[in-house]
């Protein structure tokens, strides 16, 4: 029986293989990186070796830079731990480098065997994979992407790449080879940008002391406010930039002390929550109909959008900066916010016809708290009905705490707390209000939109487009689902249930790993200073054509 169980587990992982073929099949097309010369504030951090002298040394260690100013740090042999020894200077003045030792003999002969051979103002270029002089040879292997560099006694060979944050290629492996002496780094992660400011660069200090986010509640009722009772449209409230800026400095400031973790972490209820595989997949589509419910977002996205051409590819996008603001790190999340922030600025418009509670001509902007409420309502009320409806029942201790979680993310898109419902049973009272309200009416550029949704974009996709469709029709609520004219009758009552069954049967048989999404694993992997690697990056690979999300 024990023998079975584990050929169950062989071949139910080569079905999930071969279907995610179709995913793969949805390529992104490539891009040609930036230059890694325009970067002003970065860091990567790996392990390095290097043997000179007659002596070897191994550490772990991180590199970073603020404009000018670097730091090499010795970590020892915890890659996440607290730097042991710091070379410190600045790229300008190298003759002016220092260093600190912190935790010991052991880091302080690491740190001088190092300065015995380079200076670390050198390695400020070499790790970007960029000469340090204009005397530097250099041989490229493509746009921006160094082979190899002679300079300063060295051969440097640049053996692979990674693709970070920002469309960023950063070398992964590199061999030093000089006169007696070698050095070998490999790199496992990097940050390129938001280490020290969240906000962009086109808001000031005095415009953001001046910025009232905080006062944008009318009422004490935010469920009055956001769903009036005569069923008209709630007033427009837009965020400008700098309330925008605002709120991204309460949470880089004052919440989160770890950029590492990220806004969450392995304890947090977000993570328990959003990380677990079947309640995602089931609810994905029941959370973008209910957003396209919304008049505002289908025409933001209908107007805006290429959507109609590439409707996975957008929820595509969608969904990587969902999981990027929620397992990144807290750069990555700064810089996921920052693109939407940006991508939201140009959609706007007017609605082309009455919608609703929506007079034909009234303007529309993405960047708007009431419609931002509402999206990000469908992603938190949708992943605790689908984890109680798949995995167990939650307290209500558990769905207070998690809603107060929901508002850090609402902060990073510029929703000041005071705009949102105070807790869970108000945040409900909202989204039943929202369901009921004619602020939710199915246009026919949102049915469109649901069509498109749910076409197979290759022979590969019919059977999950078929299932996802009958999956989002059993979830939604009735009002919606009828608006969209999906059917819910004996037959697809039937296939949900066996769908449901094959679910929990397939999550049973399943090596213990795969209960969680692939980016959950990638996060912890970042957590531990590692490459993710194996299935769960192959999984990343056919879902978002990335190499990597939140490493």
């Amino acid at each position: 029986m024990k023998m079975l169980s584990e050929n169950a587990k062989v071949v139910l992982l080569g079905l999930l293989l071969v279907a995610l073929q179709g995913c793969s099949s949805l390529k992104e097309s490539d891009y040609v990186p930036k230059s890694p010369e325009t970067l002003s504030e970065w860091m990567v951090e790996g392990a390095m070796e290097l043997r000179a002298n007659g002596v070897k040394s191994k550490s772990n260690f991180y590199f970073k830079q603020i404009d000018e100013n670097y730091e090499l740090a010795i970590l020892g042999d915890n890659p996440v731990g607290k730097p042991k020894a710091v070379i410190r200077g600045n790229i300008y003045e190298p003759e002016s480098e220092m260093l600190d030792v912190i935790g010991g003999y052991e880091a302080e002969k690491v740190a001088q065997h190092f300065q015995s051979v380079m200076k670390a103002s050198s390695l400020s270029y070499w790790v970007r994979g960029l000469p340090a002089t204009a005397d530097a040879n250099v041989t490229q292997q493509g746009t921006n992407l160094a082979k190899k560099i002679e300079e300063d006694g060295w051969k440097i060979y640049f053996h692979d790449y990674m693709s970070v944050t920002g469309n960023y290629k950063l070398p992964a492996e590199i061999k030093f080879n000089g006169d007696k002496k070698e050095l070998r780094l490999d790199l496992v992660r990097a940050e390129t940008g938001y280490l020290t400011n969240p906000c962009g660069q086109n808001v000031s200090e005095a415009d953001i002391a001046a910025a009232n986010g905080d006062e944008t509640a009318a009422s004490d009722n935010a469920v009055q406010t956001l769903v009036p009772r005569d069923g008209s449209a709630p007033l427009p409230r837009w965020i400008d930039e700098a309330n925008f800026c605002k709120q991204l400095l309460k949470i880089h400031d004052n919440e989160l002390p770890d950029p590492r973790v990220g806004l969450y972490g392995p304890d947090s209820m977000m993570w328990r929550l959003s990380g677990m595989a079947l309640p995602g997949s089931f609810g994905a589509g029941r959370a973008l109909l209910l957003q396209v419910a919304h008049p505002w977002v289908t025409a933001g996205i209908d107007e805006h959008s290429v959507v109609r051409n590439d409707p996975l590819g957008r929820a595509r996008r969608t969904f990587y900066h969902i999981l990027s603001v929620t397992y990144g790190s807290m750069p990555q999340v700064m810089a996921s916010a920052n693109q939407v922030r940006d991508i939201h600025e140009e959609i706007e418009g007017q609605l082309p016809e009455k919608s609703g509670a929506f007079e034909r001509g009234s303007e529309y902007r993405a960047n708007e708290i009431n419609a931002m409420i509402w999206v990000h309502a469908t992603l938190w009320e949708t992943i605790v009905h689908m984890y109680e409806e798949m995995e167990e029942p939650l307290t209500q201790q558990e769905k207070d705490r998690f809603y107060e979680e929901t508002k850090l993310f609402a902060m990073l898109f510029g929703i000041p707390e005071s705009a949102l419902p105070a807790d869970w049973n108000e945040f409900m009272e909202y989204n039943r209000a929202m369901w009921a309200s004619p602020q939710l009416t199915v246009t026919p550029a949102a049915m469109q939109l649901k069509n498109d949704l749910f076409k197979a974009q290759s022979i590969w996709m019919i059977f999950p487009m078929w299932g996802q469709e009958i999956i989002t029709s059993a979830e939604l609520p009735p009002r919606i689902r009828e608006q969209y004219d999906m059917k819910y009758g004996w037959w697809q009552k039937m296939n949900y249930g066996w769908m449901r069954a094959g679910a929990w049967t397939m999550g049973a048989l399943l090596p213990k790993n795969m209960e969680r999404q692939a980016v959950y694993h990638e996060a912890m992997a970042r957590l531990e200073g590692k490459r993710l690697g194996g299935v769960n990056q192959f999984f990343i690979e056919a879902f978002f054509d990335k190499e990597r999300l939140v490493n």
